[in-house]
This record gives C-alpha cells, sequence and structure tokens, in this order.
C-alpha cells in the first residue's frame, strides 16, 4: 500500500509512488556560483524521485541563448530520457528568433519555448513570431514573470488562446491575486510554483482558486534545492490526487509527454 504523499517527505524517502516531472528547470549556473555538473544534477533527480527535468540553460539569459541551447541539447544526448528542453529566444534580437525556433525544434528533445522579459513586453508584435511557432508546434511557452507583474504574458495568452502560456514564479512577493485572475480568465494560462521560497497558504490558496489542472511544479535547479521546492507541494494541505497533478500531470499534458513511457 502507498503512502501519503506528506510521508515521504515526514520520512525522506525518495517519490516512487508516481512519476514526477520538472516543468521548470535549468542546466549550466548562475553568475556568481558554482556548476553543478550534471552528473550530481540527475543523482540529485534520483534521489528525489524527480523523473524529467524540462530545462532552459542560464546562460541563455546573458544573450548567448545560442550556445544555451546547444548546452541543453548536450544535457538531453548525455542522459537520454531525463532532460527535455525548452528553446531559449529573446525579443531583444528578433531577428534570430524564429531560426533559432527552428534550429532547436529539429532536435525532438525540444518541447516548449522559453522567453525572458528584458526590453519588450511580452505582447509586443515582436514576440508574434513566436506565438505563431508555438502554436504550430503545439509548444507551450514559459516565462519568468515576478511579483504579480505579468509583463504583458497574459495579455499575449488572450490573444494566443491556442498556445498554453506558464507563468513562472506564480506567487512570488506575496502577490497571488494577479496570477489567479489571470488563470481563471485564460484556460491555456499555468501557474508555475517555481519560487525560491514558500509563503504560508500559497499553494493552498492558487489550488482551491484554480485547481490543480492549471497548476504545473518545477524545482528552478540548480538554481533553488530540488528537496525544498519538491517538499513544499508534499506538505501542502491539498489531496494526494492534487499533488500528483501538480507535480507530473498538468505539465505532462501541456508538454506532451507519456510520463509511463
Amino acid at each position: 500500500m502507498s503512502l501519503p504523499l506528506i510521508e515521504y517527505g515526514r520520512q525522506g524517502k525518495t517519490v516512487d509512488a508516481f512519476p514526477i516531472l520538472d516543468a521548470h528547470a535549468h542546466v549550466h549556473f548562475m553568475a556568481g556560483s558554482d556548476v553543478l555538473p550534471l552528473e550530481d544534477q540527475v543523482r540529485e533527480m534520483d534521489r528525489c524521485g524527480i523523473n524529467v527535468m524540462t530545462v532552459s540553460s542560464i546562460l541563455a539569459l546573458a544573450a548567448d541563448f545560442a550556445r544555451g541551447n546547444d548546452l541543453v541539447a548536450d544535457a538531453a544526448r548525455r542522459f537520454p530520457g531525463r532532460f527535455l528542453g525548452y528553446c531559449h529566444v529573446s525579443a531583444v534580437y528578433p531577428e534570430r528568433m524564429l531560426p533559432e525556433l527552428e534550429r532547436c525544434f529539429a532536435n525532438p528533445i525540444f518541447r516548449g519555448i522559453k522567453v525572458y522579459q528584458v526590453g519588450p513586453m511580452y505582447d509586443c508584435p515582436a514576440y508574434d513570431a513566436v506565438w505563431a511557432f508555438a502554436k504550430a508546434h503545439r509548444a507551450p511557452v514559459l516565462a519568468h514573470t515576478w511579483g504579480g507583474n505579468l509583463t504583458g504574458f497574459d495579455k499575449a495568452a488572450e490573444k494566443n488562446p491556442d498556445v498554453n502560456f506558464l507563468a513562472g514564479h506564480a506567487g512570488s512577493g506575496f502577490a497571488y491575486q494577479p496570477y489567479i485572475d489571470a488563470a481563471l480568465r485564460l484556460p491555456n494560462f499555468y501557474l508555475d510554483l517555481t519560487y525560491s521560497r514558500e509563503h504560508t497558504n500559497m499553494i493552498e490558496t492558487m489550488v482551491e482558486a484554480v485547481g490543480p489542472d492549471q497548476i504545473v511544479w518545477g524545482s528552478d535547479a540548480p538554481t533553488f534545492s530540488m528537496t525544498h521546492q519538491l517538499g513544499k507541494v508534499l506538505f501542502a494541505r491539498i489531496s494526494d490526487v492534487a499533488k500528483r497533478k501538480i507535480l507530473g500531470e498538468t505539465a505532462a499534458r501541456v508538454l506532451g509527454i507519456d510520463l509511463k513511457a
């Protein structure tokens, strides 16, 4: 008989009751921090019970997104079945976005698109080619947001109902309501719980308001601790059915991943 999911957290056990899909993680490193070797990252995934990570490269934030995307592809090559990729593009270089997307998606390990708001807002016409590509390839788009400032990401989701939009760091800065309001208004707008800490009742509030079918989980590893990010869901006062959806089932549906395989 399987344990209640909270017991995996209490006992420090590897979660082996169902497949876990990390919908927001990284390879490479943040400036000023040490590099976490991929071998160590996979070892920690195994310890936690994380089957697959969908990753982008932190290097891409420094504008070297082509090299960053290559690092994502290399991680997937070195550890087959453990890493899938987001292709990172930037509207600061609009002429390079579509060629880079086409280059990345020639490799089947790329399942989504990652954008980071630097300069143009997400609802700026510079991103139109990205949304069109996402629709054509049925690829979800993960974006960095913070503190309830959606920087046009909800407006882009409203204009593109056939594309799934994942709002990274939903609830950060105690700003629950802007994310909840957007998700309630837009069925293609998903709340990504990736965040360095957990405020009291944040997950419970979001699940009660929106439901687990519109919430995904990510560790943001190696920037944040996998155990901390996993633990905040295991210890949340929500049903085990909701925890399973948040920790894998919802993201698998959005990313088109068969976790049983």
